[in-house]
């Protein structure tokens, strides 16, 4: 258990994708293989003790064999634990990627899946992460919903949405909707989000969350991630990079 914690946070790889990248020419496949590795090293150049990943690691759940497997090698390949849920674009309905490769027989990956939610625990680091898989992206489904109490005995406690942000006073019809009251209502000491492709901080008094945006996508403040430092009494650090800068 650590006094202090570090993590990186990202989203929105979208592996596989296409349309965008064809054209600008050349293979769209590995445009979004290039830009996630060079994401992870990136990253690891902060040294994190963990990271997030809030969904849509692929584009769709049609994605070839050949990349999910590039996928949970890259995965397997990094010096801390990850864990990760779906997000709306490879979503556990129907012939999921994640119902036909377990992601969670890789070493150091959790892979949240149970739509009812589900804890992730990492004892070295005295952490507990919290989140569910996506079944049905729709105006029913809220990402934050069940979200529990601290366990007890952990130090920190994270959790992971993916939806739109609906801000206080706000509504929407769209689907997968993330309330600030259900931000601020929760007991985690961060909450990691994806499914907006621009980077975007939540911090209150009550509450601290982002979206992280996409390492594979310039809009916004251009493909970026985000960076959480955390120490005993003090509130979560958030901290938006974007690819290409100095850790």
């Amino acid at each position: 258990m650590t006094a202090t914690l570090r993590i990186a946070h990202c989203s929105d790889i979208h592996l596989d994708g296409d349309g965008y990248h064809q054209s600008q020419g050349g293979d769209a496949r590995m445009v979004y293989r290039d830009a996630f590795a060079r994401a992870l090293a990136t990253m690891r150049g902060h040294q994190p003790d963990m990271m997030l990943i809030a969904g849509d690691l692929f584009d769709a759940n049609t994605a070839s064999p050949g990349t999910i497997e590039w996928s949970m090698t890259m995965l397997e390949q990094q010096p801390f634990p990850i864990v990760m849920i779906p997000g709306n674009h490879d979503c556990m309905g129907g012939d999921a990627i994640y119902r036909r490769y377990d992601f969670n027989q890789i070493r150091n990956v959790d892979n949240l899946t149970s739509e009812s939610g589900e804890i992730a625990y990492v004892e070295p680091l005295g952490a507990a992460v919290w989140g569910k898989g996506m079944i049905d992206h729709s105006p029913d489904y809220n990402p934050l919903s069940g979200c529990p109490d601290r366990p007890d005995g952990y130090k920190w406690f994270f959790g992971m949405g993916h939806g739109i942000h609906v801000p206080h006073g706000a509504d929407t019809g769209r689907s997968s909707p993330i309330h600030m009251s259900d931000i601020e209502a929760s007991a985690c000491d961060y909450l990691a989000l994806g499914h907006h492709h621009a980077a975007l901080e939540l911090v209150t008094d009550k509450a601290t969350a982002a979206y992280s945006g996409s390492p594979t996508d310039d809009v916004g403040r251009g493909s970026t991630y985000v960076i959480i430092d955390l120490a005993e009494n003090t509130a979560a650090n958030v901290t938006v990079h974007a690819i290409g800068d100095t850790p």
